[in-house]
């Protein structure tokens, strides 16, 4: 049986996802079926996933997310029930201390300027102390206090020193190394001279890897891993003597006591031990749903104060085991964080995860579909709909403008597939339709590859057919009907995105350093594209070819960004492709006031390319995360990194953003990220305008935002006496106001007007705000 959130649980996790979100805020959109780690309160236990923390209360039986950590790329975690408080590691080596629901952030690992491995592998508890077992030593926290206390570099020479796991037993700390298990007395030593720190010599394998410490009925064990795929050896220390405790698992992650039980942790079984040190029995395969999982990911387990056992299993995120059955605990949302690129309709934001490899071939992702609207995720897997096999990789998503529900989905390799209310009515391949394979010699093969897929105007979907020899692009029409075209030029070469703009046009990309290839609105008129920009300076002139291209956007004046290995290339007036033989783009310089040209991200390759309500483009890279530019390309107004952000990865594969909302979508090689931006698409009148919050209360110091507007609506805010108090022009649909006067005070409490213009003075509202000092 699968244990999902609760209906109030769900509720609360949909609310929170759509409702109003303030500028300039940052939501994850992570998998938490990926478990990693767990632990156990008394009264809940944790799960540390790939997507973040959750906990299930074991006495409401509810699934909670724990959504205020200071980080994202959970390392490890561990429970202190003396202290009552969770400490967290990240990845980055930053720290969480989560104590009554608030959460302490220490970043001293973190900012600590060190060449050495700064990686945290596991956190132990002594008294009101923990003790974070890093890469180059040991760190240790004063849990009173919340700040590091002591840093104990313990190799030979005070060196740095791998270590893996610490803990204590006659009166000793005892820790797990690299070079094999060292030790200290716990008082009457200067432990953070490495010279107090003794080396185990008559441990076997003493001076080599052991990865676990563990005190169990007790004794000390520890586990020697040398990283082969041989068995590991577990050996355990009794008063002074050391001898063979277990050697049946192979690479063993953890070791965990609760004092009846011992859980030692591989990556593919679990052995359980009871308090006199026998084994009881291993587990290495579950029964979820009615199925036979019969090759595990355990990644941690415990045995709770009832005998129940819980497993972090990278599958299927929390399993809890209690004799008789196994159940599988996660909260809503994707299957995984595989993200290749994403399509939005109306607050509906499609994910399609699978890929293609640096020679174009497939990456052999299973086909599957994931979205996220106002009810939550959904996730169309071969279990929901069984027709999802026998391929791989779905890379392109369409929606059709007229029906959310109906959309189509391309694969590199399985065809076409049309879905409505999430079934699969229709797949289209070579063997019920004019899309060709691309195994001719094999012609019963359905192993059609899709490259792009764009509606036009009139409803037509048009899909680009890649490594065939005839017909290259083809159109399915709303009732049905098929129409195949051919693109000599690029017969047999790789095609990538499809992009149908305002006339119709269809531009398709010819990646591996093949341009682009344009046709018109009827199929007839075709033009291979040379992707080339011209500069001049008044003197000389400048031609850069820039044929390595990877993504396309159509901007709201019709102009045409193609994204490229070189950075960016403009077409402003696209028409003109018919009407000029050398039809060449331009290149945005950044205005740097210096009287120089410094074309825009010339040194990045532009993976993605989305445009915001006021024009302006989000631009995603290969390696130096997301930016954003004015609608010109003269001026960056953003750059993001995972460095100074909190976005996942600087790898963006894909961006989508959503015009109702602002919110802009990364999709990066680590999952799924959003950026509340200040920018929505315009409306038709002012009949929606609104404001928020409204009454802005005396505790409240975000900004107030007036939403609804006609694009670059001229907006003044005034007092009920008519002075100024600010004024602006929208980004798109949308201002914000950040509550201050000309002056720069924050205003006082009384009634104040928003007075909304369009641009041609031909449209007007008055809105009102209370604000409250």
């Amino acid at each position: 049986m699968r244990s999902f959130i609760t209906l109030l649980f769900s509720f609360l996790l949909v609310f929170q996802s759509f409702a109003q979100r303030e500028a300039g805020s940052w939501k994850d959109y992570l998998s938490y079926s990926n478990g990693l780690k767990v632990a156990d309160s008394g009264s809940e236990i944790f799960c540390a996933t790939e997507g973040g923390l959750f906990y299930f209360d074991t006495e409401d039986n509810s699934v909670n997310k724990v959504s205020n950590l200071s980080d994202f790329g959970i390392e490890t975690m561990a429970y202190s029930r003396d202290n009552d408080l969770l400490v967290l590691a990240y990845s980055n080596s930053n720290i969480d201390i989560i104590r009554g629901g608030y959460v302490q952030n220490l970043s001293d690992i973190k900012r600590k300027n060190m060449t050495a491995d700064k990686t945290i592998h596991n956190i132990s508890f002594k008294g009101s102390e923990a003790f974070i077992s890093c890469g180059f030593g040991i760190v240790v926290l004063n849990l009173d206090r919340n700040e590091v206390k002591d840093t104990y570099i313990i190799g030979d020479d005070g060196l740095p020193l791998a270590v893996y796991d610490v803990d204590f037993y006659n009166n000793r700390i005892y820790a797990a190394t690299e070079e094999g298990i060292l030790w200290a007395p716990e008082s009457g030593a200067n432990l953070l001279d490495y010279a107090s720190w003794i080396k185990d010599e008559s441990i076997p394998h003493s001076g080599e890897r052991f990865s676990q410490l563990v005190v169990h009925q007790g004794v000390l064990i520890a586990n020697y891993s040398n990283g082969s795929s041989a068995n590991d050896l577990a050996y355990m220390l009794n008063n002074e003597t050391w001898s063979s405790y277990f050697a049946g698992l192979s690479n063993v992650i953890e070791m965990e006591s609760n004092g009846n039980f011992l859980t030692m942790t591989a990556d593919h079984e679990i052995a359980l031990f009871e308090n006199n040190h026998t084994m009881l029995g291993k587990i290495n395969r579950y029964e979820l749903d009615g199925s036979q999982i019969t090759y595990i990911y355990s990644q941690s387990a415990l045995v709770d104060d009832i005998g129940q056992i819980w497993i972090a299993d990278r599958n299927n995120a929390l399993i809890r085991y209690d004799g008789n059955s196994f159940e599988s605990i996660f909260p809503n949302g994707p299957i995984d964080n595989e993200t290749f690129d994403l399509a939005i309709g109306s607050s509906t934001l499609f994910v399609a995860p699978g890929g293609r490899n640096d020679a174009w071939n497939n990456s052999f992702t299973a086909p599957y579909i994931k979205r996220v609207s106002t009810e939550g995720w959904t996730n169309l897997t071969k279990t929901e709909i069984p027709q999802l096999t026998g391929f791989h990789d779905i890379v392109c998503i369409a929606i059709d403008p007229s029906d959310d529900s109906h959309f189509y989905a391309g694969s590199w390799g399985g065809g076409l597939l049309e879905f409505r209310n999430d079934e699969l009515i229709n797949r289209y391949t070579n063997l019920n339709s004019p899309l060709q394979t691309a195994l001719p010699d094999q012609p019963n093969a359905p192993y059609v590859r899709i490259g792009g897929l764009d509606f036009d105007s009139n409803g037509n979907l048009w899909i680009s057919n890649f490594a065939v020899s005839g017909n290259n692009l083809h159109a399915l029409s709303p009732s049905g009907d098929w129409a195949s075209f051919s693109m000599p030029q690029v017969l047999g070469k790789p095609l990538g995105k499809l992009l149908v703009n305002k006339n119709n046009d269809k531009w398709v990309l010819v990646p591996r350093g093949n341009d682009a290839y344009v046709v018109d609105a009827t199929g007839s008129t075709k033009k291979r594209l040379l992707v080339t920009t011209y500069f001049s300076n008044g003197s000389d002139e400048y031609f850069t070819r820039m044929s390595d291209v990877y993504s396309i956007a159509e901007d709201k004046e019709g102009v045409i960004w193609i994204g490229t290995s070189q950075g960016v290339a403009v077409y402003s007036n696209p028409s003109r492709i018919w009407d000029t033989e050398n039809f060449y783009a331009t290149q945005p310089g950044l205005d740097l006031n210096d009287g120089i040209y410094h074309p825009l991200l010339s040194t990045e390759t532009v993976t993605a390319i989305a445009v915001d309500g006021a024009n302006r483009k989000w631009l995603g890279t290969s390696s130096s995360g997301v930016y954003l530019v004015s609608e010109s390309g003269e001026a960056e107004v953003l750059h993001f990194t995972a460095e100074n952000s909190p976005l996942l990865s600087n790898t963006i594969k894909a961006i989508a953003i959503d015009e109702e909302s602002g919110e802009v979508y990364f999709g990066t090689d680590k999952g799924l990220i959003s950026y509340q931006g200040d920018a929505i698409g315009g409306k038709d009148d002012y009949s929606g305008v609104y404001v928020y919050p409204n009454p802005v209360r005396e505790t409240y110091e975000g900004p107030v935002t007036i939403t609804g507007l006609i694009s670059e609506t001229d907006l003044k805010i005034t007092d009920i006496a008519g002075n100024l108090v600010y004024k602006t022009t929208s980004l798109g649909g949308q201002a914000v106001w950040d509550g201050r006067n000309l002056n720069g005070n924050r205003v006082k409490t009384g009634v104040y007007l928003v007075f909304c213009n369009d641009k041609r003075g031909e449209e007007t509202k008055i809105a009102k705000l209370l604000f409250i000092h």
